[in-house]
Formats: C-alpha cells, sequence, structure tokens
C-alpha cells in the first residue's frame, strides 16, 4: 500500500466520523427520516471538509487513482437539495460507495512497513 494511505490514529478517527455521516444521511434520505439529524450529519461532513482539508485532498487522490468515489465532491454534492427520488437514490448509492472505499482505507494496515509481496495489484475485500 502507498505510504499516502497509511493513516495516523487521529486520521483513523476522522475516517470513521465521516463513515458515520455519509451512512447516517444516506438512511436519512431512504428512511425520509428528521431534516434536523440529516442536517446535523451535513454540518458534521462541512466541517470535517473545512478543518481536515489535508486528508480529505489526500483521500480524493488515491480514490481517483482507483476509480473509487470521490469524497470531495460526494461532499460538495450533499449540500443541493434533491428533490426526484432517483437523484436520492443516486446520491444514498455514492454515499454507500465512497463510505465502502474508506472503510478499505480503515482496513489497511497501521503501517508501512508491510511486506511488498502483499501490496500488489490485487484488489481485496477487507
Amino acid at each position: 500500500m502507498p505510504l499516502r494511505t497509511v493513516f495516523t490514529a487521529t486520521e483513523r478517527e476522522r475516517l470513521a466520523v465521516i463513515v458515520n455521516n455519509l451512512c447516517f444521511y444516506a438512511s436519512q434520505i431512504i428512511l425520509q427520516g428528521s431534516p434536523v439529524l440529516s442536517q446535523r450529519a451535513l454540518a458534521n461532513l462541512a466541517k470535517t471538509k473545512n478543518e481536515q482539508e489535508a486528508l480529505l485532498k489526500r483521500l480524493d487522490e488515491v480514490a481517483r487513482e482507483q476509480g473509487d468515489e470521490s469524497l470531495l465532491r460526494v461532499i460538495e454534492d450533499l449540500a443541493r437539495l434533491r428533490t426526484a427520488v432517483s437523484q436520492m437514490m443516486t446520491l444514498v448509492r455514492r454515499c454507500l460507495l465512497a463510505a465502502a472505499f474508506l472503510g478499505h482505507c480503515l482496513a489497511q494496515p497501521t503501517h508501512s512497513s508491510v511486506p511488498a509481496e502483499t501490496q500488489g495489484s490485487e484488489k481485496r475485500l477487507h
């Protein structure tokens, strides 16, 4: 795994918070739940975007290289109000894809000294 995908304990905590907020927001779209709770998830994501810009840009670069959903783009797109069901389902799908990418990042070793033979081009689910 490239060195830029080795995350500190603090970064891993931030990734977990982002996963939680993405999944929570997506679930609120499906359930048509409380707008107050949805707004809290959006506010948390916006705060993370502002406070963790370097981390999010690093993740965005890795996601684009791997053909995964861009977390920065998802967070930006969440702020736009969607009214059509197809738009909402597309947003839910994107949230889940971004969360899956972040889950993969979280499942990586916590150090950069992983043997080279285990870092091949294979794609694994963790």
